[in-house]
């Protein structure tokens, strides 16, 4: 009886594994991601940042300074029509304080 609950387990551990899989993106590359950002940013990693967090789209990037400290300021159109501002950090990637 154990032996038939040890081979109903495997099985069923088995052929779960393919039906997840189909689950997992297929087309994701080595970069892709946007936990592979490396610090400090760039201009185009802060508007790739921004881009995926906000779902909108990047209408502007302008680099600057704010107390003494590199800050990118990205223009992003969101789908409801409206435009919001937003600045990162570039050794941080966070909002400047």
């Amino acid at each position: 009886m154990q032996l038939l609950r040890y081979i109903l387990t495997f099985a069923i551990l088995l052929f779960s594994i393919p039906s997840f899989a189909t689950h997992l993106a297929d087309d994701i590359e080595p970069g892709d991601s946007v936990n592979e950002i490396s610090l400090p940013l760039t201009a185009e990693s802060a508007a790739e940042l921004v881009r995926y967090t906000s779902k909108g789209k990047i209408l502007s990037v302008k680099e600057q300074q704010y107390k003494g400290r590199k800050i990118f300021k990205i223009k992003v159109l969101h789908n409801n029509g409206k435009i919001k501002n937003y600045r990162l950090d570039a050794l941080t990637a966070h909002p400047p304080q």
